[in-house]
């Protein structure tokens, strides 16, 4: 979802384009990459995590107060409203409902800017293609991933 990109980018694309309501109602896992300033600030708050589906995750690695943080009872975060983080963060007492990491993309090697596509590019175009990403951490995790959304 993209509101400033045009119709005829998507038509070359070959993607629907869909309005945010739409894809907080549909989606399973929502991944926020946007710059933060007055139309996102809380851009995702009460209202829209009521919209998602209760299994749904939310992924935030662009800024914090992008998401209302007091609304969350779950997430995948590398951003924070307070950064650092305040130790006393209610969203690092969730247990297995958070994960926390470092905001550094970066720094790694292959995750920046630079020649070809950088590997965390890649790794998401594979899953978007049915396939397991190469730098998977917990392998443990890869039979299920192929049964619910691998070919």
């Amino acid at each position: 979802y993209d509101p400033y990109i045009e119709q005829s980018r998507f038509d070359q694309l070959g993607v629907e384009r869909v309005n945010l309501d739409t894809l907080l109602k549909e989606s399973d896992v929502m991944s926020l990459h946007v710059v933060l300033n007055k139309e996102t600030y809380n851009m995702i708050d009460a209202r829209e995590l009521a919209m998602m589906k209760p299994t749904a995750v939310v992924i935030n690695t662009s800024r914090g107060g992008v998401i209302n943080e007091d609304r969350l009872s779950g997430a995948a975060l590398d951003v924070f409203e307070q950064e650092p983080v305040d130790p006393e963060n209610p969203l690092l007492f969730l247990g297995d409902k958070v994960l926390v990491s470092p905001h550094n993309i970066a720094m790694t090697p292959g995750g920046g800017i630079g020649p070809g596509i950088p590997w965390a590019t890649e790794s998401v175009l594979k899953a978007l293609r049915g396939e397991v990403p190469d730098n998977v951490y917990n392998k443990e995790v890869i039979p299920r991933w192929i049964e619910r959304w691998g070919k």
